[in-house]
C-alpha cells in the first residue's frame, strides 16, 4: 500500500484548499462515494487498515443520508455520481451547515480529463484522477488529519 514506484504531479492528485482537522484516530471519518462497489469496498478496507474509519455510498441519496447521519470529515466523491454532469451533489454538500471544515475530494476521470478549474468552481477542495495510487489518497488524509505517521 505504501509502494511509491513513481511520483505523480498535481495533474494526477492535488489539494488546492488545504485544511487541517486534528482528531484522535478512532474519530476520523471518511466517506467514499463511488459507483463501483468492488473498488469502493477495497478502498474502504485499505483506509480502515491505515486508521481511517470509512464507509461506502454508491448513489447520491445514500451520500446525503450518510453525510447527515455519520458526519464524515472527508468525502472522496466520484464525479460521475449523480449522473448530472454539473456537480450538483458537491454543490448541495457545500450548503450543509458543517461544510467549512469538511474536505471534499473529486475522484475525477482520466479520459476524458475533467478540467481542474471546473472542479474548483463546483466546490471541491482537491482531486485524484482515476486510477490514483492509494498511497496518494492516504497522504491527503494524513495531511488533513495532521497525522505524523512514519511510512
Amino acid at each position: 500500500m505504501n509502494n511509491r514506484a513513481y511520483e505523480t504531479g498535481p495533474a494526477q492528485c492535488s489539494l488546492w484548499n488545504r485544511k487541517r482537522l486534528r482528531l484522535p484516530p478512532e474519530s476520523r471519518r471518511v466517506l467514499l462515494a463511488l459507483t463501483e462497489r468492488v473498488l469502493g469496498a477495497s478502498l474502504a478496507s485499505l483506509f480502515e487498515l491505515k486508521g481511517f474509519p470509512a464507509q461506502l455510498a454508491m448513489d447520491a441519496p445514500s451520500v446525503r443520508h450518510i453525510v447527515g447521519e455519520w458526519r464524515p470529515h472527508v468525502l472522496l466523491v466520484d464525479t460521475r455520481l449523480g449522473g448530472c454532469g454539473n456537480y450538483a451533489l458537491v454543490r448541495d454538500l457545500r450548503q450543509a451547515e458543517d461544510h467549512a471544515s469538511r474536505l471534499i475530494i473529486a475522484m475525477s476521470g482520466f479520459l476524458p480529463e475533467e478540467p481542474i478549474a471546473r472542479l474548483k468552481e463546483a466546490g471541491y477542495d482537491g482531486h485524484c484522477r482515476r486510477p490514483c495510487p492509494v498511497w496518494q489518497m492516504t497522504d491527503l488524509l494524513d495531511e488533513y488529519f495532521a497525522c505524523h505517521a512514519v511510512r
